[in-house]
């Protein structure tokens, strides 16, 4: 057996012990079914959760709700709790699990934005305003308050752009937060993005939490990975415009589960990920315009997708890319995608569904 493969058979059967004598980061993209739920551990056991999916109940994650899909995911990989919990915002598919998997698994240190910044009933354009001190039930302020009574006496950091988290050898940089972005380009950006001129603007954001998304690069050794939650086009364009602030980019956590209101040619131009993963659902995200957009960028080497697209599976790409195959979701096994991620560069992104795995080099 090849060190490659070996590697790839130890990820997917998980002992903790194999997991405890790696040297690499592991990252793990759960299906949360087009919900945001990635999580990363350290070779020294320290761990990094962005966001916690779903709701318990859940027509999208059906008995199997999302907290027990992370939870599985960190006890499999030797975790017995969450050291740090980054909430990108306030939307239920991101914040849904966060009470359930309370109830698996402690959290240490919860990292978010800060307040609620969406005051409707819905995420649909024009929809009517709400009284923050009732909210209705179902509503993104209704679902905030009970996050903040869940967090409790755990310790709350309110993130800035440009906050740095040094988290086991990983390192989070917050590059915009609340709708704000970094002052200054980070180390390699800087230039001016050619994709920049004549983009126009994108007026649907899909509820303002999620233009006020938490977007942070995780650094590990020679590899840097963009986790932006759902930020919005718009918002993209104040991060990357004229100026990059940011630059290139090795793995890509493809923004706002690859859907029509973000990844715009601005941020890819600027990213230019060699691996990108997307966190789609069967009918969420996997948005033929922004798979183009991602696809013609010069140093892409693989796409990989949590799942087939019932409505667009003409850009799916190759099976043994794609972790979950059904489209019928009383069907779905809610495989996960996992990637080994170590110091000198090499990233081995493997399919929990059949084993199968390719190596990338990071530049």
């Amino acid at each position: 057996m090849n060190r490659k493969t070996l590697c790839a058979a130890l990820l997917l059967t998980a002992a903790a012990p194999a997991m405890a004598a790696d040297d690499a980061l592991q990252m793990v993209s759960v299906d949360v079914e087009g919900g945001g739920g990635t999580l990363f551990v350290t070779p020294d056991g320290k761990s990094l959760l962005i966001d916690t999916g779903n709701p318990e109940v859940s027509r999208a994650t059906g008995d199997t709700p999302s907290s027990l899909r992370i939870y599985n995911a960190a006890k499999a990989l030797g975790l017995k709790k969450i050291d740090y919990l980054l909430t990108t915002h306030y939307h239920g598919d991101h914040i849904g699990g966060f009470e359930g998997l309370l109830a698996r698994m402690p959290i240490d240190t919860v990292i978010d934005h800060g307040e609620n910044r969406e005051t409707t009933a819905s995420t649909q354009p024009g929809a009517a305003p709400i009284d923050l001190n009732n909210p209705p039930p179902g509503s993104t302020a209704y679902g905030y308050r009970e996050y903040v009574k869940a967090i409790g006496n755990r310790k709350h950091i309110v993130a800035r752009a440009g906050d740095v988290f040094r988290i086991g050898g990983m390192t989070v940089t917050i590059v915009m937060a609340d709708a704000k972005p970094i002052d200054k380009p980070l180390p390699g950006a800087g230039g001016q993005n050619a994709a920049c001129a004549g983009l126009p603007g994108y007026a649907n954001n899909g509820g303002e939490e999620n233009a006020r998304s938490t977007a942070s690069v995780i650094t590990y050794g020679k590899v840097k990975i963009a986790a932006f939650g759902d930020l919005t086009w718009d918002r993209e364009k104040d991060l990357f415009c004229p100026i990059d602030r940011v630059g290139k980019v090795d793995v890509y956590l493809a923004t706002h589960h690859g859907t029509a209101l973000s990844g715009s040619p601005a941020a890819l131009n600027a990213l230019q990920p060699i691996v990108t993963i997307m966190g789609n659902g069967v009918r969420k995200g996997d948005d033929p315009e922004r798979v183009k957009t991602i696809e013609s960028t010069p140093r892409l080497e693989g796409l990989w997708r949590l799942h087939k697209s019932a409505n667009n599976p003409q850009i799916d790409g190759p099976d043994d890319m794609i972790a979950n195959q059904d489209v019928d979701g009383a069907k779905d096994k809610f495989y996960n995608l996992r990637l080994r991620i170590t110091k000198a560069g090499e990233i081995t992104v493997i399919n929990e569904r059949n084993g199968f795995n390719k190596t990338y080099q990071a530049k």
